[in-house]
Order: C-alpha cells, then structure tokens, then sequence
C-alpha cells in the first residue's frame, strides 16, 4: 500500500518539475544577453555609416591628390554653376513634396481609418493591395502612369506635379503600415463606438478622436512620403520630368563633388528629421 501511495506522488513530482526544467533551459535563449545586443547594433551601425563615411570621405578628396575644402566652399559661397542648374530641379522636388503630403492627408489618411473602423473586413484584401507598389517593377509601372499622364496632360497642363500620383501610389505601403499599426493598436474601432454612443459624428470622431491619436504616426508617414519623393529616380527619368534626383545624375557628369554633397545634406536633413520624431514621441510616453 506504502508503494502504491508514493507512485502517484512521484509521478506529480515529476509532471511539476517538467515545466521548470524546461523553462530553465528555454530561459537563456529567450533574450539575447547584453554583450550581444552591443555587438549587433554595433555591426548594424557600421554596415549603415559605411557608405555615408565613404561618401564624406569622398568630398574633401582633391582631383589632384590630397585633401581640400574647396567642395564645401564653393557649396557655402554659391560660385559653382552646379548650383544654378538644380534650382529648378530643387523647387520641382518640394513642389512634388507639397502636393504628395497633401494627397496623403486628404485622401490616404482618412480612407485608411474609414477601412479599419468601418469595413474591417477589407483589412486582409488592403494587405495584399499594399504590396502590389513594391512587388511590382518601376517600368511596369511607369508604362501603366503614361496613358494616365497623357490624359491629364490634354486637361490640365502637363508639369512636373502630375508625379505626385505616382508617388502618392509608392507611398502607400509606407504610409498604410505605420498608419495601420497605431490604428490596430489604439483599438480605433472601439473608440469611435464609445464616441458615437456619447452623439459625436463621424467628422467629430475623426478630427477630435482619432488624428490626434494618430499625430505620430502621421509625422512618420509624412517624413517617409518626403523621403521617398526627394529620392525617387526612375519614374522621373522614364516619364522626362525634372527633378532634384535627375538633376543629381546630369550635375554628376561634370561635378561629382557636388552632387554627392547635395545627397548627403539631403540624408542629414531626413535623419534628423526622423531623430526629431522619434525623441518627441518618447518626449510624450514618459509625460
């Protein structure tokens, strides 16, 4: 009988010791220790400075040997005929910049919480849509934009602010994920219920309620749309419009020093732009 007691309770002893041995071995792996975490930002930084550094290297070079601040003076000063030649190039960028955020904010940003909030199901359908900017080729395209731009061309006069339909459509995957995010984890359908039972409108809902909310997001969707319309190349250059980045490559051909200076001011404006950000939104967790 003593024997058919003890079985029992050597069989819950080791049932109950089962989880902690697993968990003590599962334990270590769980997270990476701290010297890891260091040695992989510290490869993760080097692999992103890596060019930058070779880029700034590359600007105090001489064509003569050597070192020189002649590059950067000449940038400060405004002597350089390079500088002239990408006015129009510059301005037609911010232009395309302009109207590419205000697309965003009038068309994307609301049809993105009207989904979320009132056609859930539609969430999944969006997802795959979204994808399609990325997995699909620039000339691919390209050659669906031009009867598009062709028929805009013979009702509005044809400029250099029709590519901002086209960016606003690469965009979209950026814009669609950040926005995304802050939405599913605000429960923003959850809100708008609560504040629809209290007699608010949707307009009220949206403008008081959920863009306030969405304030972060939406300063990130803004500085990733910017980046990309400052950086984009090929479709410019496949449908003949002038822009900052054209530009780059014609002023290259004779001025190398030039139009790798401009890229990097470029990169340090969108840097910092995004450090900006991201120290005022932890500016607001801690508050």
């Amino acid at each position: 009988m003593a024997q058919l007691a003890t079985e029992p309770d050597l069989n819950k002893q080791t049932a109950d010791s089962q989880p902690t041995r697993d968990a003590v071995i599962w334990k270590r792996y769980d997270r990476p220790s701290k010297a890891t975490k260091a040695v992989v930002l510290t490869l993760f930084l080097l692999f992103l400075a890596f060019p930058v550094v070779g880029m700034i290297y590359f600007t105090f070079r001489s064509s003569a040997g050597g070192f020189t601040l002649s590059h950067w003076a000449d940038l400060v000063s405004g002597e350089t005929s390079s500088l002239t030649s990408m006015q129009d190039g510059l301005m037609n960028s911010i232009v395309l910049v302009i109207v590419t955020i205000a697309i965003e904010y009038v068309i994307v940003i609301p049809a993105l919480v009207l989904i979320n909030v009132r056609f859930p199901r539609l969430d999944r359908a969006m997802r795959i849509i979204m994808l399609l900017p990325i997995a699909l080729p620039a000339i691919i395209l390209v050659v669906g934009f031009a009867p598009i731009f062709s028929f805009l061309s013979t009702v509005f006069e044809a400029g250099t602010w029709t590519l901002s339909l086209a960016y606003g459509i690469i965009a979209l995957p950026f814009v669609y994920t950040t926005i995304e995010s802050d939405l599913v984890g605000m429960n923003a359908a959850t809100l708008t219920q609560a504040a629809e039972s209290l007699g608010a409108g949707w307009w009220r809902v949206l403008l008081s309620i959920l863009i306030p909310c969405l304030r972060k997001s939406i300063i990130s969707s803004t500085l990733i749309t910017a980046a990309i319309v400052l950086g984009e190349f090929t479709i410019a250059s496949l449908l003949n419009r002038e822009t900052l980045q054209t530009d780059l490559i014609v002023v290259s051909q004779s001025d190398v020093y030039f139009s790798v200076i401009i890229t990097l001011i470029v990169l340090a404006v969108t840097f910092l732009a995004l450090f900006a950000v991201s120290g005022l939104g932890n500016k607001r967790r801690k508050s």
